[in-house]
């Protein structure tokens, strides 16, 4: 099964399109009973349309305007692992329900902090709706009753030791936390002009606990600090999360944990470029994942490496916002719209230190 969290958001979208102020997310995922089910309620406009045309990928209200495509695939895959997708009025709060049941172990694992990082960057995106979250069956015990994003995006993330009290985090500490992350945590430190190569490891970790004073006894510390840090180090090593956690009174896994589920951070160095994919619904539907194939073959490396002479690091993205000119792939402040599998080298040839062939037009169209 392709990401639930892609899937989750293209449900959010249509509760956030309907003007709904609250949105209930439930999560249920029970190995015992072989069900997982995600629902989600809003108290939106409701339904334009019958839910037959909503999950319609070909209905249409205006000339080249589809609706529902998203929706009808997650519909698809739910009804090939045994389950279904519903879309009906919500028994909460009387906008609309859309609920996805299928068998737990006839479906490949969601990545669940992805999940939670869709919930919290909805959430941080849109403040004049209040999210909440439940998570249940025995993959969460004990389970998440109607909380904030943050708190049920750390218990996703597996963030949270077992028996200890989930942090509480408010609005604001979640807004800021999440605001401009993916800007500050690229950042060169200020500190370190034309980087930080230079500089050894005693002299870094210094910088390091001025930034961790600096910041003790703020609500919500951990994330900036997770920033800086790696506006610090370029990356986020070994030794800065053992830093930041024996500095903030906090275990290594649930440092760990925030940056495992945060795509903005980096464990290994980021190459001088870095090459986004997206696999937001219409890039996935229209190439997106064979564009991602062909970067991984030519470049030689996985989601998340960098390849060996550090000129290139490989991501992937939900959206950019392009979705009428999917694919679309991003490397560096570049997007690259309509790209082509086949072509992805004549793209790549247009950075890094070694030319590699002229580009020559189709490859991909390029908007700054």
């Amino acid at each position: 099964m392709h990401d639930l969290s892609l899937y989750l958001l293209e449900v959010l979208e249509n509760s956030v399109r309907a003007e709904a102020t609250r949105v209930d997310i439930g999560l249920f995922i029970d190995e015992a009973s072989d069900q997982l089910r995600l629902s989600v309620d809003d108290d939106g406009r409701g339904l334009a349309t019958t839910p037959e045309q909503t999950l319609d990928p070909f209905y249409t209200t205006k000339p080249g305007k589809k609706t529902g495509l998203g929706l009808s695939l997650l519909r698809a895959e739910a009804q090939a692992a045994g389950g279904d997708l519903t879309i009906g009025p919500s028994p909460t709060l009387g906008g609309v329900r859309v609920e996805a049941i299928m068998r737990w172990n006839h479906v490949d694992r969601p990545p669940l902090g992805d999940i939670g990082t869709t919930i919290i960057v909805t959430a941080a995106m849109n403040p004049g709706i209040e999210f909440t979250v439940s998570l249940a069956g025995d993959q969460f015990v004990p389970p998440l009753r109607h909380a904030p994003p943050l708190e049920a995006a750390g218990r996703l993330a597996g963030e949270r030791p077992a028996g200890r009290p989930a942090e509480r985090c408010t609005k604001e500490s979640t807004d800021k936390g999440v605001e401009n992350m993916a800007n500050e945590s690229e950042k060169p430190d200020r500190n370190c002009p034309g980087g930080c190569e230079e500089a050894s490891e005693e002299e870094l970790l210094a910088r390091l606990d001025e930034v961790i004073e600096s910041y003790k006894g703020k609500p919500g510390a951990l994330i900036p600090v997770l920033q800086l840090a790696q506006g610090i180090f370029g990356y986020l090593p070994e030794v800065a999360l053992k830093r930041i956690a024996k500095k903030m009174n906090k275990s290594y896994s649930e440092v760990a944990g925030v940056v495992g589920f945060y795509s903005f951070f980096s464990t290994v160095p980021r190459g001088r470029n870095l090459v986004r994919v997206c696999l937001g619904t219409a890039c996935y539907v229209r190439g997106g994942l064979q564009v991602l194939e062909s970067l991984k073959k030519e470049l030689g490396i996985d989601v998340g490496e960098t390849t060996e002479d550090r000129e290139f690091s490989l991501e992937v993205a939900r959206c950019f916002g392009a979705c009428g000119l999917a694919p679309v792939i991003t490397v560096n402040d570049t997007v690259h719209h309509r790209v082509k599998p086949a072509r992805i080298n004549e793209i790549l040839a247009q950075y890094g230190s070694t030319a590699r062939e002229p580009v020559t037009a189709g490859a991909g169209e390029r908007s700054i």
